[in-house]
């Protein structure tokens, strides 16, 4: 004799419950996550995955005057001593932006001006990288390459 098995809507219910809570935390718990802006608009937003390229972001001479606005969490935790760095193609650093005071999470951010950036572009080079550290994490990670497109000898007039 062959047995039924029969689901109640219990049982629906109990699955349907647990695949909900186990949806609902980030796919990167406890992760380190940066968010990007040009000014007001949001341009990145994602968590660091450290073994893969850090995406691309573009900068027009247009937008000299804007601010590059970066805030980044390390797993939400308090830190000090944050930086910024650029660098260009052979790792060469070109300029720090250092921030002091403590910070947690995305509560401060971190800014410098598009027209800084323009300005150390290489010549033959129109891609620069953009780094991240602290003092509780002084490797670093890098956060984006920062493309600069159009000439920028039009944006200085």
């Amino acid at each position: 004799m062959k047995k039924i098995t029969s689901f109640s809507w219990v049982n629906a219910l109990v699955g349907v419950t647990l695949c909900a809570i186990l949806f609902a935390f980030s796919p990167v718990p406890g992760a380190h996550s940066v968010q990007v802006y040009l000014d007001s608009k949001l341009v990145l937003d994602q968590y660091v995955n450290f073994k893969s390229d850090a995406p691309k972001l573009t900068l027009d001479p247009a937008e000299k005057y804007s601010q590059l606005i970066v805030k980044y969490s390390e797993c939400g935790r308090t830190v000090t001593g944050r930086a910024l760095t650029l660098k260009d193609d052979h790792n060469k650093v070109l300029k720090d932006w250092r921030y002091d005071g403590a910070s947690t999470g995305y509560s401060e951010s971190m800014s410098c001006s598009v027209k800084d950036i323009i300005a150390l572009k290489q010549k033959g080079s129109n891609m620069l990288k953009l780094y991240y550290s602290s003092k509780e994490f002084p490797e670093g990670h890098q956060i984006a390459y920062l493309v600069i497109t159009g000439n920028a000898a039009t944006a200085s007039k």
